[in-house]
């Protein structure tokens, strides 16, 4: 029986010692004046919301991070959960007013900077709040036991990276940015990341108040009946959570295997440039959108790729498979160009009244000349300084035509970056000097031996409003038209908006990017 007491008496000393050094009073006024509605928290609330939303639509982490500091929500969010430590329903009311109103005014901050604002794509730091899961709960759930701790024990320098870890404005924002652009699927997963951060920490919160003695500890009953219902709502909470987890870690392992499938088919030299790998849940197919770099253009090689995927999964797959040649094209025109010159010494001396006159018609100078009596031909390769326009060369190749009747007279310039085309305002179809400059870009794609290019189209932010992206699509659908009738193979792209869009515009023009750039290789500068 004393051992018993002595054991009683030390378990009661360790339970009372961390509730030394506990200012009960300031606890208490700390967590009504931050948990409640006040002139201070609506002005908080709309600019760290407007903050966020710009954050979000610049892409820029910085800023969002200055929004998540500022915001006040965390105030009613620990008041709430104090007030289910202490079972005190007039905090309780005050803190979920204060709360409605936040969700409200920030959704309604948000829709409107988004829809008066020209139409933005969903940024990376948008889609990072669309797709909550289970380890976002476990976040929020210490973020809040670290929360209660800050206030109880007044340990304010850790509030900061509490507000940082949990970003309770952000998803907000995200919802009302999916709000004003009629996206169920963002608005509802980032407002289930901001019900996940915000049940979770007052769940914490009042775990936190009751282990330092803010209220009383119910009943076995009723204590029972209440961590029953805590536990059923962060149940609830969990299960699409937890779904989306699962779903994030199939995808990464299916995604993993079939870049090793990809990699042992792949022929040797081919590798892959991106691979994205789609499993939609009730589909049996997964969806694999392949991009390679290839030297040699395989026809056989999607249907090759789809048999070994369907054997090792054991189903169908949908497989989209672009082949980029990397320059193959123009390597065998060096090859040529060798030979010829080899010939042209060869031949040099039969041919200098021709040279003297083909210098007289060009406005570049001549690297070597190659004329053919047999096939009555006469080919001109020219060097690369200071060489005109390819629109100056195409008509300097005209007039050699007209000079030497008897020949079939090729101009070959200097191989270099194709101008890039540009567009007048909102429009798709090119202008007249536009037009002049795609002509000789074929031209002059025909005499280096080019038979694939890529198309990569642009347009200037916000040019058409929401259809700035199908306009840049139109323009790329345009100039491919007039590349393939004239048998060039042409790869399109999109690239709207780019990387550093404003800024580029301000140091360049906006009339810099309504343009379409054609390319040899397989990407666009």
């Amino acid at each position: 029986m004393a051992a018993r007491s002595l054991f009683g008496t030390i378990v009661d000393e360790w339970w009372g010692r961390h509730k030394e050094h506990v200012d009960r009073a300031a606890v208490e006024r700390a967590m009504q004046e931050n948990g409640e509605l006040t002139p201070a928290f609506v002005f908080l609330v709309f600019v760290s919301c407007a903050i966020a939303t710009l954050g979000l639509l610049l892409d820029s982490a910085a800023v969002v991070i200055g929004a998540m500091l500022i915001a006040p929500l965390m105030g009613p969010i620990n008041l709430l959960g104090y007030a289910i430590a202490k079972t005190d329903p007039v905090s309780g009311r005050r803190a979920a007013l204060a709360l409605s109103f936040g969700v409200a005014a920030a959704l309604v901050t948000s829709y409107s900077i988004v829809t008066i604002s020209p139409f933005i794509p969903p940024t990376a730091q948008i889609l990072a709040r669309t797709n909550p899961n289970f380890f976002d709960l476990l976040v929020a759930v210490f973020s809040g036991l670290v929360a209660g701790f800050s206030i109880i024990r007044a340990q304010g320098g850790t509030f900061a990276g509490v507000a940082i870890a949990t970003a309770l404005m952000p998803p907000l924002a995200t919802s009302g940015y999916g709000w004003a652009n009629a996206s169920w699927e963002i608005f509802s997963g980032a407002f289930l990341l901001f019900l996940t951060n915000m049940l979770a920490i007052a769940f914490s919160v009042a775990g936190v108040s009751l282990w330092y003695g803010f209220g009383k500890w119910p009943r076995a009953a009723d204590f029972a009946w209440r961590g029953a219902a805590g536990a059923l709502v962060l149940a609830l909470l969990s299960i699409p959570l937890v779904r989306t987890l699962d779903s994030s870690v199939n995808q990464a392992i299916l995604s993993r295997q079939v870049q090793d499938i990809v990699s042992n088919t792949l022929p040797a030299g081919t590798r892959i440039q991106q691979l994205t790998v789609q499993q939609t849940p009730g589909e049996t197919a997964p969806r694999i959108q392949l991009v390679v770099l290839t030297r040699h253009y395989d026809e056989a090689l999607p249907k090759r790729l789809e048999a070994v995927l369907d054997a090792r999964f054991g189903r169908a797959t949908d497989l989209s498979l672009d082949q980029l040649v990397a320059n193959t094209d123009t390597a065998r025109s060096d090859r040529q160009l060798t030979q010829q010159v080899a010939t042209l010494l060869r031949s040099q001396a039969q041919g200098s009244s021709v040279r003297a006159g083909v210098d007289a018609l060009l406005p570049a100078r001549v690297s070597g000349l190659i004329q053919d009596e047999a096939a009555r031909t006469l080919t001109v390769y020219l060097l690369p300084d200071a060489a005109p326009a390819l629109p100056a060369l195409q008509e300097a190749e005209r007039q050699l035509a007209a000079k030497f009747t008897g020949y079939r007279v090729h101009v070959v310039p200097p191989v270099s970056a194709l101008p890039p085309l540009l567009f007048d305002a909102e429009a798709d179809t090119l202008s007249a000097d536009a037009s002049r400059e795609l002509d000789a870009s074929i031209w002059a794609l025909k005499r280096w031996g080019v038979a694939r290019v890529v198309v990569t189209a642009h347009a200037s932010l916000n040019e058409a409003g929401r259809g700035t992206r199908a306009l840049a699509e139109s323009r790329a659908r345009a100039v491919a038209a007039r590349l393939t009738a004239q048998d060039i193979v042409a790869q399109s792209n999109t690239a709207y908006p780019v990387t550093g869009q404003a800024a580029l515009e301000r140091e360049a023009g906006a009339v810099a990017l309504r343009s379409v750039y054609l390319t040899l290789g397989p990407t666009a500068p």
